[in-house]
């Protein structure tokens, strides 16, 4: 059954997970990530989802690049299945087109690629699955090709567990504010910048500034050259509160390390949720100073 994540659906506020064929919703959630879990746990309930013979949904590429290994497995399963005139199903031959193309995977297709090995790691144990044995390539080997064979077996679940420990355990993330903090009038914070980018953890700002700025934020961050996951912006509620309404909804997925924050207020409301917090101090790079004074000013004017 087809699933499909709607960030607008009127009957949520958040994330809605919607069965694609009736339009019902399955579940409401505050992040994306919260509802790709959901999405990924439906379709693991569906055990005959890779026997399914009839019309296959489109399904949405989210990042995830096969491997070479996994493009030549999905190949090899599509010639042997043209070959032989065996070996599994419409599902399967969509997936293996779509490895064999190198066309990046959803989530939800992770999802179903781990399902359907772990249900069928017994075929392994059939005649014909390795060289050598008679009916080689059997069709439970030449299926196996299909969804990438081996390859695409330790990709999946790779991705998979890194999705699971991420939600289960939290990975490193840090929040920064801009003005007073990256930013302060003519200066540029470039250590906390330099700081920042060289951290292992991601990199969350969240400022008071309103949504109405965001392309000059925008830019702004770009020019400091900050390597950030996401901006959180105020769309209109007391700073403090957004500061650490957005802290709290982090921590619902990330373990926050630590906050840089200029106003003291702000650095409060992060503490009271069990955040630590750091106090900005500027030190200007003098070569960069010049040409940081030219963007800030070029971004007022923008403003």
């Amino acid at each position: 059954m087809p699933y499909s994540i709607d960030p607008g659906h009127p009957d949520c506020e958040g994330f809605a997970v919607v069965k694609d064929t009736d339009g019902s919703v399955m579940g409401c959630h505050r992040t994306r990530t919260q509802a790709e879990r959901q999405v990924a746990a439906l379709y693991a309930s569906e055990p005959d989802l890779d026997d399914d013979d009839g019309e296959l949904e489109e399904e949405r590429a989210e990042g995830h690049t096969p491997t070479g290994a996994m493009i030549d497995e999905a190949r090899r399963g599509l010639a042997w299945r043209e070959e032989f005139d065996r070996g599994g199903t419409a599902v399967g031959v969509a997936r293996a087109r779509d490895i064999s193309n190198g066309r990046e995977l959803s989530l939800e297709t992770v999802a179903r690629m781990r399902s359907y090995f772990a249900r069928h790691e017994v075929d392994k144990n059939g005649t014909g699955f390795s060289p050598g044995e008679d009916g080689y390539p059997s069709a439970g080997r030449i299926a196996w090709a299909l969804w990438g064979g081996d390859a695409g077996r330790a990709w999946a679940n790779r991705i998979g567990e890194s999705q699971e420990s991420r939600i289960a355990g939290g990975e490193p993330a840090v929040i920064s504010d801009i003005d007073g903090t990256l930013v302060d009038g003519d200066r540029v914070n470039t250590e906390l910048v330099a700081r920042l980018n060289a951290s292992e953890a991601e990199v969350y700002v969240v400022t008071g500034r309103p949504i109405a700025r965001l392309s000059a934020t925008v830019e702004l961050l770009d020019s400091i050259g900050l390597d950030y996951e996401e901006l959180y912006m105020n769309r209109g509620a007391n700073d403090v509160a957004h500061k650490k309404a957005t802290a709290e909804r982090l921590l619902e997925e990330y373990d926050v390390l630590y906050a840089v924050e200029n106003d003291e207020a702000a650095r409060r409301a992060y503490e009271s949720v069990g955040i630590k917090t750091e106090t900005p101090r500027f030190t200007v790079d003098r070569s960069a100073f010049d040409e940081a004074v030219a963007i800030l000013a070029r971004l007022r004017t923008v403003e």
